[in-house]
């Protein structure tokens, strides 16, 4: 289990473009638009899974069958506010038939396509109505014509669920790392940390766990009591767990603002059993 924790708290090892957060002075003539899923990352590489840890899921066969040998990079689904059965779903691998059945592979990028956004979304569409699987789609993307008209999405997505939005450049290349190539919008900021401690409880909470001590992946340490249940706090995520935060910009130093527990990641933790 060591080596599982260890894979976990190193730097993102799936070679993955990742998110920057959005700022107003964006041209957005350049961009696509699209959902931010609710589940869990899921690289194809070709062969299997990989969650954005570089730890392998164990999807059953059935689920990819016929698939090509070519990296695809999207999230894996089971509809608004259906995180948790994502979540069940990928910690119990192929066992879980009925699971399984449940979900879908959102796709929304090539990694090994060299053109750009565009181009690779054209070609997506193709390879996924290829794939021929009901459960394999590809994430609609739309554009807008001003920062007005996106916000006023992102409240109406957020209010049906969604978990926010996401922008495309349209002519960047696949590019691994975080750069505006894409930019996530969301009503709440949320980020990753990984639990370094179990704090005490006083008062009505003597004798739980009274904070998380946690550490994101840069290095910086806080502390998060807000957003524990009483439940959390009997028995609060182990020591090792990456959880998932959301706060409200940042002090500073650099610690997040009003930082409140929201769930723990156990794919992000945990080997696919």
């Amino acid at each position: 289990m060591a080596g599982w924790m260890l894979s976990a708290q190193l730097a993102y090892s799936t070679p993955l473009t990742l998110a920057t957060p959005y700022h107003p002075n964006l041209n957005l003539a350049h961009y696509w638009v699209s959902e931010k899923y609710d589940g869990i990352r899921a690289y194809w590489n070709g062969q299997q899974f990989l969650s954005r840890q570089g730890l392998p899921i164990e999807a059953p066969a059935w689920f990819t069958a016929g698939w090509p040998a070519y990296a695809l990079d999207g999230e894996l689904w089971a509809g608004r506010g259906q995180f948790a059965k994502v979540q069940s779903t990928v910690a119990q691998g192929s066992k879980d038939e009925t699971g399984w059945q449940q979900l879908r592979y959102m796709v929304f990028d090539l990694p090994q396509h060299s053109g750009g956004f565009t181009q690779r979304y054209q070609a997506l569409q193709q390879l996924v109505q290829g794939i021929a699987q009901p459960w394999v789609q590809a994430a609609p993307q739309w554009q807008v014509p001003d920062h007005a008209t996106l916000m006023q999405q992102l409240r109406q997505f957020s209010q049906q669920g969604a978990e926010g939005l996401m922008l495309r450049h349209q002519h960047a290349p696949y590019r691994v790392g975080r750069s505006d190539d894409l930019i996530k919008l969301k009503l709440f900021d949320d980020a990753e940390a990984v639990v370094i401690g179990h704090l005490p409880g006083k008062g009505k909470y003597t004798g739980m766990t009274g904070a998380l001590l946690v550490q994101t992946p840069e290095g910086l340490r806080f502390r998060i009591g807000s957003g524990l249940k009483d439940a959390d706090r009997a028995n609060p995520p182990p020591i090792g767990s990456t959880i998932t935060y959301r706060y409200n910009g940042t002090h500073p130093s650099g610690v997040p603002r009003f930082a409140r527990f929201w769930r723990v990641r156990e794919e992000a933790t945990s080997p696919t059993k």
